[in-house]
C-alpha cells in the first residue's frame, strides 16, 4: 500500500501554526526574578549588594534608555539576568516573568503609562512591589519630599484601580536618640514583625537594620484619613489598623518625629498626616500589606528608607562601629514577600532545634547542679545535725552543771544563812557579855569610891581625937 503525501502550501502552513500554536506568555524563569528600578533618577549605590545577598535570584535592571546601560557598574552588568529599557513599561513588554519589583527612592515621577504597567503587572504575574521612600530631609528622595509623593501617587493610583492597598509614606522624619549609630537620625531599626502570616520568619538572624534618615510609614482609610500603624505608647498594632498590614521595622520607645519641610506654614513641603512633630514613642519605618487581587495575594512593602540609592543602604552590615543585620534582613524580607519560605522555615527549624537542645542542656545542667547542691546541702545538713546533736549534748551537760551549781549555790546560801544566824547569836552573847562587863566595872568603881570615903572618914576621926 502506497502512503499518500499531503503537500501544503506555505500560507496554509502559517495559518495552521497561528491556529494551533500555544499562546505566547512571559517565560517562567527557574528562580525568583526581581526587577530593580533605575529609571527614575536613582543612583546605583547598594544595587550590587542586593544582587550579592541574593545570588539565587534572577535580577532584572530597568533603565530609561540604552545610553543608561553604559553608565551601570560592571558588577551590575555582569550579574544582571537582563537589562530592560523604557522605564517601568518594560514590566508588561518583556517576555520575562518578573516576580518582584523594587522602586527605591524615585526622584522623577512615573508616567501614566508606567503606573498602568505596574497595575497590569500586579494583576498578572507580579507578586511583590516594594516602594521605598525617604524622610523629609532635603537630600536624595527627601528633596521636596519627591520620593514620598511619587510612591504615594503610585499607591493611590493602584488603590483607585482595583489594588486595595492602604499603606502610604508620611511626610516626616523619624529619629531615635537611643538606638542609633552615633547620631539620632542614623536610626538602628528593630526588626519586630508579628507572627501572623509567618512574618516572624523575617527576624531570623536579623534583629537590627540601618535606617539612615528614615521617614515614617502610615495607612489611609477609604475616606483618605491618615493613621499610625502602631500605638506609639505601647508599640502594639493600633486599633483599627487593617489586619492585612504587618509592621516590620520600628524604632524603640524613644523614637521621635521631626519636620524638616516645611519649616513654616506656607513654605514648600508637606506637614505630617498621621505623625506630628514632637511626638515620641514607637514608630513604623517599614511595613508590608498583603493585598487580595482576584484569587491571588500580593505583598506591597512601603518603607521610609531604601535598600539602594539612599545615603547609606539598609543592607549595611556595620556602620560607625555598630554591627547590623542588613544583608540577612534584606534576604529574609524578599524571600518572605515572594512566599519563597523554604530557607526561612529551615532556619526556624534549626533555631527551634537549637533552642530545644539548649533548653535540654540547660535542664540537664540544672538537674546536675540541683543534684550537686542537694548533695552538698544534705551533707551540710547531716554535719549540722551532728553538730546540733553534739551541741545538744553539751547543752544538756551544761544544763546539768548549771543545775549542780544552782544546787551548790543554794547549799552555800543555806550555809550563809546558818552562819548569819550563828553570827547573830554570837553578837547577842557578846552584847550580854558587854552588859555584864559594864555592870562589873560600875560595881568595881563603886567599891573603890566607898573605900576612899571610908579612909577619909578614918583620917578625919583621927584628927579630931588628936585635938582633944
Amino acid at each position: 500500500m502506497r502512503t499518500k503525501i499531503l503537500t501544503l502550501s506555505a500560507p496554509l502552513v502559517l495559518l495552521l501554526v497561528a491556529l494551533f500554536a500555544p499562546a505566547v506568555h512571559a517565560a517562567r524563569t527557574e528562580l525568583p526574578t526581581i526587577a530593580i528600578d533605575l529609571a527614575h533618577g536613582q543612583q546605583v549605590n547598594g544595587v550590587c549588594a542586593m544582587m550579592s545577598v541574593m545570588p539565587d535570584a534572577y535580577w532584572v535592571i530597568i533603565v530609561p534608555d540604552k545610553a543608561s546601560i553604559e553608565q551601570l557598574d560592571n558588577c551590575i552588568k555582569t550579574r544582571a539576568y537582563a537589562i530592560l529599557t523604557g522605564g517601568l513599561t518594560a514590566l508588561t513588554k518583556s517576555e520575562i516573568s518578573i516576580d518582584g519589583l523594587i522602586i527605591g527612592q524615585p526622584v522623577t515621577p512615573l508616567s501614566e503609562d508606567e503606573k498602568k504597567a505596574v497595575l497590569d503587572w500586579l494583576k498578572g504575574d507580579g507578586s511583590m512591589l516594594w516602594c521605598a521612600t525617604d524622610s523629609d530631609y532635603p537630600a536624595q528622595g527627601g528633596n521636596q519630599e519627591l520620593a514620598q509623593h511619587i510612591c504615594n501617587d503610585l499607591l493611590d493610583y493602584l488603590a483607585e484601580n482595583g489594588i486595595p492597598v492602604h499603606l502610604r509614606s508620611d511626610y516626616v522624619s523619624v529619629e531615635d536618640p537611643v538606638s542609633n549609630t552615633g547620631r539620632s537620625y542614623r536610626v538602628v531599626g528593630l526588626v519586630k514583625p508579628p507572627a501572623k502570616y509567618n512574618a516572624d520568619l523575617i527576624a531570623l538572624g536579623a534583629e537590627k537594620v540601618l535606617m539612615h534618615g528614615p521617614g515614617a510609614v502610615m495607612w489611609v482609610d477609604e475616606n483618605g484619613d491618615c493613621h499610625k500603624i502602631v500605638d506609639p505608647a505601647t508599640g502594639k498594632i493600633a486599633s483599627g489598623t487593617p489586619d492585612t498590614i504587618v509592621p516590620i521595622v520600628v524604632t524603640t520607645k524613644n523614637g521621635n518625629i521631626v519636620e524638616h519641610q516645611p519649616r513654616n506654614p506656607g513654605e514648600p513641603g508637606e506637614f505630617g498626616c498621621a505623625h506630628q512633630v514632637g511626638e515620641q514613642g514607637v514608630f513604623v519605618m517599614l511595613a508590608a500589606e498583603l493585598v487580595k487581587v482576584g484569587k491571588s495575594t500580593k505583598t506591597i512593602i512601603v518603607s521610609g528608607e531604601s535598600p539602594y540609592y539612599g545615603y547609606q543602604s539598609m543592607l549595611t552590615f556595620k556602620y560607625h562601629g555598630v554591627m547590623l543585620d542588613g544583608p540577612r534582613f534584606f534576604r529574609n524580607l524578599v524571600l518572605w514577600s515572594l512566599g519563597y519560605l523554604g530557607e526561612l522555615k529551615a532556619l526556624k527549624q534549626v533555631e527551634e532545634v537549637a533552642a530545644k537542645q539548649a533548653e535540654q542542656a540547660v535542664a540537664q545542667q540544672v538537674g546536675t547542679i540541683k543534684s550537686e547542691v542537694e548533695n552538698v546541702v544534705n551533707n551540710k545538713v547531716a554535719t549540722l545535725e551532728q553538730k546540733v546533736s553534739s551541741l545538744e549534748q553539751k547543752v544538756t551537760s551544761v544544763d546539768n552543771n548549771v543545775n549542780s551549781l544552782v544546787k551548790k549555790v543554794n547549799d552555800i546560801d543555806n550555809q550563809v544563812k546558818s552562819l548569819a544566824e550563828k553570827v547573830k547569836e554570837i553578837e547577842n552573847v557578846k552584847s550580854i557579855a558587854n552588859s555584864a562587863n559594864n555592870k562589873a566595872s560600875s560595881a568595881y568603881w563603886y567599891g573603890i569610891g566607898g573605900l576612899v570615903l571610908a579612909i577619909i572618914a578614918l583620917i578625919a576621926a583621927g584628927l579630931a581625937m588628936s585635938k582633944k
